[in-house]
């Protein structure tokens, strides 16, 4: 524990600074130390703590000299690498005239002598001046000489015979001379200035850096703090010159402060901002709603968290103002510049194996305002294109797949995209406008077996047919057998029609493409099993598996590619644009452009590890397992480097000249609003 009064340790230093360095412990630097401090007659026992004061270093040794010197900084911080070299301090009037002196006015009730000051023999490097001024309940004449800090108005009413008044009455405040705080900063805390609440779980260090290199950080990347205002405001109370009370105003505009700060006595002013100015405009403000609108969050939900924290943020139209301005336009140009370059990688290829859904902005399709059809290249499970319709520019929200696919295709027949084939739901619009391009369309099997398994718990549940329940499970296994291990359409419509075989316990078929069951044959144990033929259970299993749009649609099973991706990409989508918040038809597709450009740069995340490297699995219960669990691989952490590069753009680019990035987000088609079709009833004139 070191001592609770710090001392130099450089030998014949008598006139201390208040700011004190620790002997570093890397060599060569602790050698160079030990030489100068006990100048070339080192102990052999150093002691556990040694110091050398801020007077035996240059000037250029320090990091924050120049905010020191003004009074902005209440401690020296030491260069790294830095070596004593300064044996004595200079004895230039300069030198005494600097913030190192030790000056206080302590008030007292008892009547006291006027106070002048008395000159002595020693030397200001032998001795320092020290002043003490103590207030009494009458008036004194003193006379203080001033230093080069102050203006002539300031000295010349310093110096002046006229009385000053006395401060009002005060409890007063013992202070021991050598714990008077000193303007400056050191590298060393004494024991009763630290935190008493210290927690070094909550505590983070970084190297000194230098404060002339921090200027070229961009604003975007400099690291902010929430600041209490008492904590501003007591950096204001004194005059950085003549230690008096000043006058102090503030100013706000969002997450901005500005602070005045005028002393009647020197004459003294500074203006002091929270944050740096870019135009006109506070760098804070911009950024907060860029953060928020980048990352898929809601400022309605943000000014509450904001209120209850006594947080003080900008109103809503100044969100939408920089969004309109800056993160819209932003977002389209990165959008678009991936966009091109992933459409000329996949042009390339021969073929392209395409998947395609839409999400419907509300959970009935048909009354959605909105529908989002996403295409996805599923080799490589990365989304391509997104298109945004809105019901009423198709005539309800049953046609907006249909407008979807086909602008889509369109956009990639215009890039030069050569199609294999495409995998989508069984939605009957699709599959007649891909019927009429002959284009080749799979149907993703999660769809079919959902279709089927829909129909079979509803007859699980009627009375006598309680037996089906056990199968469920099996004939869902066999729907996805069915489709990954046939190659035609009739090896798949035999191979899941023998089910109906299976569960009579019959495993021989008369159908040539799967004339036999592949599992081996044995005897059962449980006969009860197995589901008798003409009951009325099995007339209504038979009436679902051999439907003919059933049938005709499992011939179109994919066998390799599914558009789970896209699902999973449309749960990404819930994160950004929720179905509960009404967005505008720019603001939606900027948050589908958000949630496209996140997953695709999370896509191909590796699983993730323990300490020991083994790879790291979790268990699940979903909804749809109705209470099975379920073991799938965990990835590593997502990634946002899409932000960061967002960010610089809007900072950098967007912000300094946002026209020909405006002028791309007009570009894009609007639909009218919903509203347009009906008359306002403002319009009407009453008879």
């Amino acid at each position: 524990m070191p001592p609770k009064q710090l001392r130099c340790s450089v030998v014949g230093c008598k006139n201390e600074h208040r700011s004190l360095h620790l002997l570093p412990t890397s060599e060569p630097q602790k050698t160079q130390w030990v030489r100068f401090i006990f100048d070339g007659n080192e102990p052999l026992n150093l002691p556990k703590f040694v110091y050398v004061c801020a007077n035996h270093f240059t000037p250029d040794c320090f990091l924050n000299a120049g905010q020191y010197g003004m009074g902005f900084a209440k401690k020296l911080i030491l260069k790294s690498g830095s070596v004593p070299a300064v044996r004595h301090q200079a004895s230039s009037p300069e030198d005494a005239e600097t913030c190192i002196s030790r000056t206080r006015e302590v008030g007292c009730q008892t009547e006291s002598p006027k106070l002048h000051s008395v000159g002595t023999q020693l030397s200001r490097r032998t001795l320092q001046s020290h002043y003490r001024s103590t207030g009494v309940q009458t008036t004194v004449s003193s006379q203080t000489p001033g230093t080069s800090s102050f203006t002539p108005a300031a000295q010349a009413s310093l110096m002046s015979p006229k009385p000053f008044k006395t401060p009002s009455k005060r409890p007063r405040m013992e202070l021991e001379e050598d714990d008077v705080s000193i303007g400056g900063c050191s590298s060393v805390v004494s024991p009763d200035e630290s935190y008493l609440t210290y927690d070094p779980a909550d505590t983070s260090f970084t190297e000194p850096t230098d404060i002339s290199t921090q200027a070229s950080i961009p604003v975007q990347n400099i690291r902010k703090y929430i600041v209490y205002e008492t904590c501003i405001m007591e950096l204001f109370e004194s005059c950085p010159v003549c230690q008096r009370r000043c006058d102090v105003r503030s100013q706000t505009h969002g997450t901005f402060l500005r602070v005045d700060q005028v002393c009647q006595h020197c004459n003294f002013s500074r203006k002091w901002n929270s944050q740096p100015i870019m135009g006109s405009t506070p760098a804070g403000n911009i950024h907060l709603s860029c953060a928020v609108y980048l990352c898929g969050a809601s400022y309605i939900t943000l000014e509450k968290v904001f209120a209850a924290m006594r947080l003080q943020v900008f109103r809503y139209n100044t969100f939408r103002s920089h969004a309109r301005m800056y993160i819209e336009p932003a977002i389209v140009c990165k959008w678009k510049n991936w966009q091109d370059g992933m459409l000329n990688q996949i042009r390339q290829q021969e073929k392209v194996i395409l998947g395609g859904d839409m999400r419907a902005n509300s959970s009935e399709e048909h009354s959605a305002k909105f529908g989002s059809y996403t295409m996805m290249e599923l080799q490589t499970n990365t989304i391509v294109d997104i298109q945004l319709v809105q019901s009423n520019e198709v005539g309800g929200g049953f046609h907006m797949e249909k407008e979807g696919l086909k602008r889509s295709l369109e956009l990639l027949e215009a890039r030069g995209v050569t199609l294999d084939c495409i995998v989508t739901d069984r939605h009957p619009q699709v599959q007649k406008f891909l019927a009429e391009k002959n284009a080749s369309q799979f149907y993703d099997v999660w769809h079919v077996e959902k279709a089927i398994s829909k129909h079979l718990n509803k007859i699980a549940k009627l009375k006598g047919c309680e037996k089906l329940r056990k199968w469920l499970p099996s004939i869902k296994n066999h729907i996805y057998w069915t489709a990954a291990s046939s190659t035609t359409g009739p090896e798949r419509v035999a191979k899941l029609t023998s089910i109906l075989n299976h569960i009579q316990n019959k495993h021989t078929h008369e159908d040539p493409h799967f004339p036999a069951c592949l599992h081996a044959q044995g005897k059962s144990r449980n006969k009860s099993k197995w589901l008798a033929a003409g009951t009325p259970l099995f007339y209504k299993l038979e009436k679902v598996l051999t439907n003919k749009r059933i049938l005709k649609d499992v011939t179109k099973l994919c066998p390799q590619f599914q558009t789970s991706s896209v699902e999973s990409f449309h749960s990404i989508i819930s994160r950004f644009t929720a179905k509960n918040v009404v967005f505008s038809f720019i603001g939606m597709l900027c948050r589908l452009y958000l949630a496209a450009l996140h997953f695709n740069e999370n896509t191909s995340r590796l699983q993730a590890t323990t300490a020991e490297g083994q790879s790291r699995f979790k268990v699940t219960l979903p909804k749809a397992k109705k209470g099975e669990n379920r073991v799938y691989e965990g990835s590593t952490e997502p990634t946002f480097c899409y932000v960061d590069d967002m960010l610089d753009l809007i900072f950098d680019e967007v912000f300094v000249l946002p026209a020909p990035y405006v002028e791309e987000v007009l570009k894009i088609p609007i639909p009218p609003p919903l509203s347009a079709e009906y008359v306002s009833t403002s319009n009407v004139s009453h008879l």
